[in-house]
């Protein structure tokens, strides 16, 4: 759709005209001719314009005539050509240093030539490249769009742009996982250049297309041909995820009726769940995910992220599931496997490492061998994704079995004024002091407690004086009424503290 400085001064009607300086700019493209004058405001000029003057009134101001090319050059025009002979006689040494300087390629066109001689030797190829592109351009969207219109899917959309364009073609997903590749047709070459573009809607990027080919092959219809592709490669996109949804929204009602816990197995069940790709037999965990809070203020977002990688995964790996989607968080049923488990850990390290910000957490049930026993297994999923903060670290999942003693809260945590009442007696006292005087004993007994009462330990840990830790040994005892030395009551204040950290974790408007 362009021509060069280079290929304009080959044209016929050009040749009497001479490159004077800024001849590292011949390779610059001219978009269009532009025809001026007087020269009152370059900022009217735009980037990639051939400007033709004659230089009007540049000559009786010294200052003008310096700022001339710099200020062209500014605005990023190809180049610039003077009709010496009527206000300029001959071009200026302010102007040819300046054109060598930017490299902005500046041309004399003699007296004899004329202003339309020019401009229609530069605008007719041009034209003529615009109109040998748009034909190119719609012969390349009838071929393509036969293709995708046979519903052969990306992969022929992709074979046909490497047959048009005599390249190899690359699709991966969001994800960077390889989608389609057509064969090399011969090894990569280090001239080889790679052009890619997005394949899009106004709102979502699905993934990118590329296309490979030796670099002096290159052509700008290549390009064009890219475009079209990526666009109808989008359609596609669109099509397998409204598919999936659709599978989706079968997963999801059914999965609904499992954690219900209305479903039990029969024949007709266990049909119906495969015909889903989930068998029913054997023994099932329910999983729970979740991005962190901060990222609660676009959960549709990050939902919608989470499936799309949640099922390129399980087909890449075969990982059977059954999806339920919450307002907050998502519940997968899986088989009782260790496959399944690893299945989680992948999915949450590939996760966070394409949304650092928003990494994954996990809550995992124990398994259960009774449909109807898998709504309490969510329940479970659920209490460990809640307690993920204070028992884990992404990429880990929690399971339920390992939370070091914390399942004991599980029937308390769904009540606030249950969970309060396990601590509220027995630390009360103890924050209410630590606030008053900004203390540390609730600190200090935390420490104590995870030291099984090593004094020694315990200050080492707390970086205080043996004598300071006794004292504040002695003021948790008085203010608690309870006795350290006691292992019933220390099995209770381990319990109260962990009531009080999950408490506040999961009602931190209430205080204390």
């Amino acid at each position: 759709m362009t021509i060069t400085i280079r290929e304009a001064l080959m044209l016929p009607d050009m040749v009497q005209s001479k490159l004077i300086a800024g001849a590292a700019g011949l390779d610059n493209q001219i978009r269009w001719v532009t025809i001026v004058e007087v020269l009152e405001d370059t900022n009217r000029l735009q980037e990639g314009e051939f400007l033709i003057t004659t230089g009007f009134g540049l000559a009786d101001e010294p200052e003008r005539l310096a700022r001339f090319i710099p200020a062209l050059a500014k605005r990023g025009l190809s180049g610039v050509a003077i009709h010496t002979g009527f206000y300029l006689r001959e071009i200026p040494e302010v102007f040819i240093s300046a054109a060598d300087e930017f490299g902005l390629p500046l041309i004399e066109i003699p007296v004899e030539i004329n202003f339309s001689t020019i401009t229609k030797a530069i605008l007719q190829p041009i034209v003529n490249r615009q109109f040998e592109t748009l034909a190119y351009s719609q012969a390349i969207h009838e071929q393509i769009i036969r293709v995708a219109l046979a519903g052969k899917g990306l992969a022929a959309i992709a074979s046909e742009l490497a047959r048009l364009t005599d390249g190899r073609t690359v699709i991966v997903d969001a994800f960077g996982y390889l989608l389609v590749e057509t064969p090399n047709g011969k090894d990569k070459d280090e001239e080889d250049a790679t052009h890619s573009v997005p394949i899009q809607t106004a709102t979502e990027t699905y993934g990118y297309l590329s296309l490979t080919k030796p670099q002096n092959q290159w052509k700008e219809l290549d390009q064009i041909a890219l475009q079209h592709a990526a666009t109808l490669c989008a359609l596609e996109f669109l099509k397998e995820r409204a598919v999936r949804e659709t599978e989706w929204r079968l997963q999801g009602d059914f999965a609904e009726e499992i954690l219900s816990g209305t479903v039990t197995w029969s024949a007709e069940e266990d049909a119906r769940s495969r015909l889903l790709g989930y068998p029913l037999t054997g023994s099932h965990f329910v999983a729970a995910l979740r991005v962190p809070p901060q990222a609660q203020n676009q959960p549709g977002h990050y939902h919608s992220r989470l499936t799309n990688l949640l099922n390129r995964l399980a087909v890449r790996h075969r990982t059977p599931y059954l999806l339920r989607e919450r307002s907050s968080y998502l519940l997968l049923i899986m088989p009782e496997k260790t496959d399944s488990l690893h299945f989680l850990e992948r999915l949450a390290r590939q996760w966070n490492n394409l949304t650092p910000e928003s990494p994954l957490q996990i809550g995992v049930s124990r398994g259960r061998h009774h449909l109807p026993e898998l709504a309490e297994a969510q329940e479970e999923a659920v209490f460990a994704l809640d307690a993920y903060p204070l028992l884990a670290q992404p990429p880990q999942p929690l399971l339920f079995a390992q939370m070091g003693g914390y399942q004991i809260l599980f029937p308390y945590h769904r009540q606030e004024e249950s969970l309060r009442q396990l601590w509220h007696p027995l630390l009360h006292a103890l924050l209410t002091y630590d606030q008053k005087y900004n203390q540390q004993l609730l600190q200090t007994l935390s420490v104590y407690l995870q030291h099984n009462g090593n004094g020694l330990q315990t200050a080492q840990a707390l970086y205080i004086h043996r004598h300071t830790l006794k004292y504040r040994i002695q003021q948790i005892e008085a203010k608690a009424g309870v006795n350290l030395q006691d292992s019933a009551q220390r099995w209770q204040l381990q319990l109260a503290l962990m009531a009080y950290k999950l408490h506040s974790l999961l009602y931190p408007e209430q205080g204390i």
